[in-house]
């Protein structure tokens, strides 16, 4: 039912201008140039003040000033004179003057001490404001002779009287300044009042008069029309505000006549919006209820990674809020060439897991992939054409069908379908449900397809770890096994040359031997005492070292004429022979044996025997080669054996190993100790022994068994140092990095194996020690072994 009501009426009421608590603008005005008035008062009072205290004194200077010219001839006549009354009158005299303070004047007579006479006002206090002036007295006896300075002249002014002056002339400047001042402020006013203050009292009385009745009047100023100022522009702006006021005002008496005709329909438009706005809400609350079971299921579907699970708990959710008989649910197979149905339920039958070929014509979720859309087929033929999968038995046609493509990052990754046996069972509000539900099962079913995938490729990197790790297993054997084939050939190769070398000097001691048992008897038969002697030194001779077959020839070839200038018979016979016993330097001790009937004999007879010894010398150097290359691969491969330390001295152990190596040291070697008292160590004894033999053994054949050997003992801080030096060839730079490696050797082959270091490093580092090396090519090595003390 419309209800009628009163037309909407505005009534305006004039106001009365509001009461101001404060001051009026004309009170403001006259309080602001009174203001002004005092300002520029203090102002001029302040000028005038200073320009009349400057003046006074100027005034006040001139006046001394004039005094001293005055004065100065009489004053000056008077001295001269000697004439103290007159001097006395005029000083009297020009002390009345109000401007003078004081008279001071000092006569200078010559050769006589000067004396001052000084003429004061009562009251006067010297004052460094008022002026004061000096002059010199000077007097001239006669016409045209020099003047004579007689005395000095001081007048210092008064400063009362300055302040006297300045008090009635600032008097003065006062009372005018301030007459002019309120003649100027009255002056200010009235133009002020009659040009501005009635104008703006008349705007104010117009506006306060202002009401929507009287909109229409205008405001008129009785001033000329020429005028054009800002009274004018305010003028003009009013009466224009009041003009755009009345037409707003009728436009508004318009719009309520308006708003009243149209106010009775809105109650009833208010009416229909409240019932269409309830069942807006209860449609809401009905979706909100649906969001929340969105919710909850894309919460249960994500958080599994069993596609079968998600596959049922998506069925069950979809079947409480969908009016679906038959679901389904198939995947992209990795090979791209099938879709595998990996879940079917209709009317309760679940079937079994099968494949549909993505070329298949009558499939509809082929279609539905193919076609990245969503599909939603009514057409019964068509739903009867599509394959129904084994173990269904359709107990009614479907009619309607939806199929929505999964789609993850872009990419399709499979379909699901829904399925009634109604006709047009889904609407758009099932549709919603089902294309928001779909997004929550494709990101699922990826996820589950990921973590099946990452499960099966960890299964695979297990599976390639294990196989890794028997490579390994198999290579790290292989490498032992080739190491220690590497060790065998290296060690067999050093102990084939000395065992060769055994063999070889063994056959021909053999040799040698007998040719010697058969000549002797008969060759001491033939030689008397002194020629035996000769014959034994022969034969005793030991060389220093072995002579390669160039040095042999180069000695034999110096030799020869030797011998033959000698007068030895068959002399290049001889001098081969000579040379093989190491004895061509000495030749001329044997020259009674080269002379001797039976030379070929005797010599024949010693150079067997000489080859005896030597191959003898040949057979133990041999032996020693293969012991102590049979010694360092004892040590080497049995390194890690367990052992007990004790308390051993350093400098026991040293001796011992340079006794062994006495036969070397005592031939060409300067052996120099420098040792400590330091404490015993705790340490294995043999162990350390085996390092300083061949660090010894080193510095040896460093120094070709001929230089300076130095070995000191000593102490730094907790730790025990020993210092194996000598003065060889020492290592090159670019080597000196690889001397511990395992079968690095600078010798020559068959002179060494490449383990000592090795094996002098590891029983080292099993003392917990450490070893330096110090060398410079042409000057020698230092090797530094670092030990430090423990306890038990």
């Amino acid at each position: 039912m419309t209800k009628h009501k009163k037309p909407f009426t505005q009534t305006y009421k004039t106001m009365p201008p509001k009461t101001q608590s404060g001051l009026s603008l004309g009170s403001r005005m006259v309080l602001a140039t009174l203001v002004f008035c005092f300002v520029f008062t203090l102002a001029a009072v302040a000028v005038k003040t200073w320009s009349a205290w400057q003046i006074n004194l100027a005034a006040m200077h001139s006046e001394l000033n004039l005094i001293a010219q005055v004065y100065q001839h009489t004053l000056s006549k008077a001295i001269w004179e000697m004439d103290r009354d007159a001097l006395h009158t005029h000083l009297t005299s020009a002390s009345k003057v109000a401007s003078v303070g004081q008279i001071e004047i000092t006569i200078m007579p010559e050769q006589l001490a000067a004396e001052t006479f000084s003429f004061n006002q009562p009251g006067w206090r010297k004052s460094s404001i008022a002026p004061s002036q000096e002059i010199t007295l000077s007097y001239q006896s006669f016409f045209n002779s020099p003047s004579q300075k007689v005395g000095k002249l001081v007048l210092l002014g008064d400063e009362r009287v300055l302040w006297s002056r300045l008090r009635s002339e600032v008097v003065a400047i006062v009372i005018t300044q301030i007459i002019q001042s309120l003649l100027l402020a009255g002056f200010i006013m009235l133009i002020f009042n009659r040009s501005v203050t009635v104008h703006v009292q008349r705007i104010a009385r117009h506006l306060a008069q202002l009401s929507p009745a009287n909109l229409d009047q205008p405001l008129v100023m009785p001033r000329s029309p020429a005028r054009q100022d800002e009274l004018s522009m305010l003028v003009s702006g009013i009466n224009h505000l009041q003009n755009s006021l009345s037409d707003y005002l009728q436009q508004k008496q318009l719009y309520e006549r308006e708003l009243a005709e149209h106010r009775d329909h809105l109650a009833d438009r208010v009416s229909e919006r409240t019932a269409e706005l309830s069942e807006a809400n209860k449609a809401l609350a009905s979706s909100a209820e649906t969001l929340r079971q969105l919710g909850d299921i894309g919460r249960e579907l994500t958080t599994s990674l069993n596609p079968n699970a998600i596959c049922q708990a998506l069925y069950q959710h979809l079947q409480a809020l969908l009016p679906l008989n038959a679901f389904s649910v198939a995947l992209l197979a990795p090979e791209g060439d099938r879709l595998n149905l990996i879940y079917y339920i209709e009317d309760g039958q679940l079937a079994p897991p099968y494949f549909v070929m993505l070329d298949h014509p009558d499939s509809l979720s082929v279609k539905a992939f193919k076609s990245e859309h969503e599909l939603i087929i009514a057409d019964e033929s068509l739903i009867e054409k599509a394959p129904v999968p084994k173990g269904i038995c359709p107990i009614s046609p479907m009619r309607s069908v939806v199929l929505r493509p999964l789609i993850v990052n872009r990419q399709r990754i499979g379909i699901v379908s829904i399925r009634s046996h109604q006709a047009n069972a889904f609407q758009q509000r099932e549709l919603e449900l089902l294309r928001s539900i779909a997004i929550y099962a494709a990101i699922a079913l990826a996820n589950a397809t990921a973590y099946a995938a990452t499960e099966a490729s960890r299964a695979q990197t297990a599976d390639a770890l294990e196989n890794l790790r028997q490579a390994q297993g198999q290579l790290i054997q292989s490498e032992k096994m080739a190491a220690l084939g590497q060790l065998i050939a290296g060690v067999a190769h050093e102990i084939n040359t000395p065992i060769g070398a055994v063999k070889s000097s063994g056959k021909n001691i053999a040799d040698s031997l007998n040719h010697a048992l058969e000549n002797l008897p008969k060759l001491f038969q033939l030689l008397d005492q002194d020629n035996q002697q000769r014959f034994m030194q022969l034969i005793s001779y030991k060389p220093q070292r072995i002579l390669s077959p160039r040095e042999e020839r180069n000695k034999v070839r110096q030799l020869h004429p030797l011998l033959e200038t000698a007068g030895v018979a068959d002399a290049k016979y001889m001098a081969g022979i000579l040379v093989q016993l190491h004895a061509e330097d000495t030749f001329a001790d044997y020259l009674p044996l080269l002379h001797h009937p039976d030379s070929p004999l005797i010599f024949d007879t010693a150079y067997s025997i000489a080859s005896i010894i030597s191959n003898t010398d040949n057979i133990n150097t041999a032996v020693e080669r293969v012991s102590k290359i049979i010694f360092a691969l004892k040590s080497f491969s049995r390194f890690d054996h367990e052992g007990v330390s004790v308390e051993s001295d350093l400098k026991e152990g040293l001796e011992t190993v340079l006794t062994i190596y006495q036969n070397q040291i005592k031939q060409n070697i300067e052996l120099i100790r420098h040792y400590q008292d330091i404490e015993p160590i705790i340490c294995f004894p043999d162990e350390l022994n085996q390092v300083w033999t061949n660090l010894i053994h080193n510095a040896l054949q460093a120094m070709q068994f001929s230089g300076v050997l130095t070995i000191a003992i000593g102490r730094k801080g907790n730790e025990a140092v020993v210092a194996i030096s000598d003065n060889g060839c020492g290592i090159a730079e670019n080597i000196r990095s690889r001397i511990f490696d395992v079968f690095f050797t600078t010798k020559p082959a068959g002179e060494g194996s490449g383990l000592g270091l090795d094996i002098v490093k590891k029983i080292v580092a099993k003392h917990q020690g450490r070893i330096e090396v110090e060398s410079q090519e042409g000057q020698g090595s230092t090797f530094s072994v670092f030990l430090p003390y423990q306890h038990h």
